[in-house]
């Protein structure tokens, strides 16, 4: 997990699901001469692929065990080169690890130890000062030992100069259990695959069997190490949460300090996951990250930039480098901007044009790219959009799950763990919606929707909720009692966590390395100055505001109705009317963008009614709410 964190405004991070106080403290450094590693993680790719078995090519690779041995040097079949070194051997060890050359590493048992109830203590290949302790590469490394099935290692060089490749494989091996945590995977089969001329390391994974044992987090050593420990001389695959997909892993360099690659038996490979490490090229620009908005309100939450985050991972320094923004789907907007100059190692932050000020309501997909150079894994980065009426978030409507695992206000203090949007029109911010993460201990605790200024003074919030058992890994909307008139400019959604007994962490997140600043901050239980938390790297918090134009000639009749949620992906929405002072039935009436009703019905006061609009197209539509010869209307969007 990662170590509490807590500041003046009171914010922890709780990234993982296990009882520990702390895991992976930072091991020794490497002497001062170790040399710079030629991969680096902006040249580290995470991709489907296809896992192929060896079955029964190549050849057999003897161990005098399944438990902690390291093999005899067996042969690559061509020059391999890696950390400024030719090699055309390499020594396995049973703990899912290599050693390229012809010497073994310093012990059998190398594996990293990272939790409470390993009944063997390893030697951490990562952290290790052994000079015999370089060269790794790491495609699972945990203590490991035969699964249900025989484990066997095997080695095949197929293909013909200079295009071969060796491919290094354990099959049917599984993680040891501790006293605490129980093996997780019974059967696990994965690859390394090494490229001749281009220096490529593949790690493929192939099918892992669950056990049967209760699910718990576990924590393997993944990755290459050059020389040292340092940052610049490892890259290492980061798996935040272990309920996470493998499709989440993130790369980075230097030791693990906070997460490693987390699993559990509930989180398996998809069969052929690929991570692939590409050495430097003199050429070599990577897109790393966009940032924008996941939902954009049309025309309220614009105009909006997007950016995007380049690194220049070649060897060479790179000049007036041309970054394109390309959005195609229901709208289409293109701008390229150019980098002047960016040295060895350095990263950028691009600012695209500003979309125009107003979108047509439906899904964009938003591509940012470089031109090709002498790694095109890197080159593009892409992510869909949502344009509607109504919705602010950072979150894209495909990335449904947190991917970075949980956060949670200081429990002594309480606090607010909120987003920033901007307004370019005043609106009512009715509903704040937020997924709640598979945390421990998060059933049971009050929590509630608010919504606050640009100061950080409270605006308006939802009644307290206890969340329940059923809300875990939801999204769960807040429905804003008296829904507040939010002037241009900046406010803040958020989630607010009462002082509670015992910490627990409430706000889903996803990951972003680096956090953009400007966007996530933790505000005072309170109301107060809002603190950026983008400097502790947290990632996006999973928080959503609904917005809504809202014209009524009655104030009351106005805060007493609240629809959700808005847009609706399936045509169905909750219409919420509490406190009208209704005598009767009031008349609900939808109509299309031409004027033509669409809808007819009726609602009562201090009730929710379902409105099934599912056979509507999508589009924009207006819902008038009636009282005799008072009314309100708001804005309402079918995006299915």
């Amino acid at each position: 997990m990662k170590k509490p964190y807590n500041q003046t405004a009171g914010l922890t991070h709780r990234l993982r699901q296990l009882g520990l106080a702390t895991l992976l403290a930072g091991g020794a450094t490497v002497a001062a001469h170790a040399q710079t590693l030629n991969y680096t993680p902006a040249g580290a790719t995470n991709t489907a692929g296809t896992y192929t078995d060896l079955g029964a090519t190549g050849t057999v690779i003897t161990t005098t065990s399944t438990d902690d041995a390291n093999s005899s040097a067996q042969d690559i079949g061509f020059t391999f080169n890696f950390n400024g070194t030719a090699f055309t051997q390499f020594v396995l060890n049973t703990n899912g690890i290599i050693r390229l050359g012809s010497a073994a590493p310093s012990v059998a048992n190398l594996f990293g130890v990272y939790e409470t109830g390993q009944t063997i203590l390893g030697v951490n290949p990562i952290t290790s000062t052994s000079t015999a302790d370089v060269n790794l590469i790491a495609p699972f490394n945990f203590d490991l030992q035969s699964g249900t099935s025989t484990a066997e290692y095997r080695v095949s060089t197929t293909g013909t100069a200079p295009n071969r490749v060796c491919t290094i494989q354990w099959k049917n091996v599984q993680d040891k259990s501790g006293t605490v945590s129980l093996t997780q995977y019974s059967n696990f089969s994965f690859q390394v695959k090494l490229y001749e001329t281009t220096n490529v390391i593949d790690f493929v994974y192939g099918t892992a069997t669950a056990s049967t044992n209760a699910a718990a987090g576990r924590f393997p050593t993944v990755g290459i190490k050059g020389s040292g420990s340092a940052s610049g001389q490892d890259v290492l695959a980061n798996k935040v949460s272990s309920v996470d997909a493998w499709s989440a892993t993130t790369f980075i360099t230097g030791t693990y300090t906070t997460s490693t690659h987390n699993f559990r038996s509930t989180t398996t490979p998809d069969v052929g996951r690929t991570y692939r490490f590409s050495p430097a090229t003199a050429n070599d620009a990577a897109v790393s990250a966009i940032y924008t908005l996941g939902k954009v309100a049309s025309p309220a939450g614009l105009p909006h930039a997007v950016s995007a985050r380049i690194i220049n991972a070649g060897s060479a320094a790179l000049t007036n480098l041309q970054v394109t923004l390309n959005v195609t789907g229901a709208n289409t907007f293109t701008n390229t901007q150019t980098v002047a100059s960016l040295a060895i190692g350095a990263s950028a932050t691009v600012t695209f044009a500003a979309y125009p000020s107003t979108l047509t309501a439906g899904t964009n997909t938003v591509t940012v790219s470089v031109p090709a150079d002498g790694n095109n894994a890197n080159n593009s980065v892409a992510q869909s959009q949502l344009i509607s009426a109504t919705a602010l978030s950072y979150i894209a409507p495909d990335q449904t799950t947190a991917t970075g695992g949980g956060l949670g206000a200081n429990n002594t203090n309480g606090g607010i763990l909120a987003s920033k949007f901007t307004l370019s029109a005043a609106r009512l911010v009715t509903a704040v919606s937020v997924y709640l993460p598979n945390t421990t201990g998060l059933a049971g605790n009050v929590i509630y929707g608010a919504v606050l200024s640009s100061s950080g003074a409270l605006l308006g919030r939802s009644p307290d909720y206890t969340i329940a058992a059923a809300d875990v890994n939801t999204v769960k909307t807040f429905i804003i009692t008296t829904p507040p008139t939010v002037p241009v400019g900046d406010f803040y959604a958020g989630i607010a966590q009462p002082a509670s007994a015992s910490p627990f962490y409430p706000v889903g997140l996803q990951t972003e390395t680096p956090t953009r600043a400007g966007a996530f901050f933790v505000i005072p239980i309170a109301g107060g100055a809002p603190t950026d938390a983008a400097s502790q790297n947290f990632g996006r918090f999973m928080i959503e505001a609904t917005t809504t134009t809202a014209t009524a000639t009655s104030p009351e009749l106005m805060r007493a109705v609240t629809v959700y949620p808005n847009p609706s992906t399936s045509g169905v929405f909750n219409l919420a009317i509490n406190g009208a002072n209704a005598q009767k039935g009031l008349e609900v009436e939808v109509v299309n963008t031409l004027g033509q009703r669409v809808y007819a019905g009726t609602a009562r006061d201090n009730f929710t009614t379902t409105l099934d609009l599912s056979n509507l197209a999508n589009g924009l539509y207006h819902l008038k709410i009636k009282n005799g010869a008072e009314y309100m209307q708001r804005q309402i969007s079918v995006v299915k």
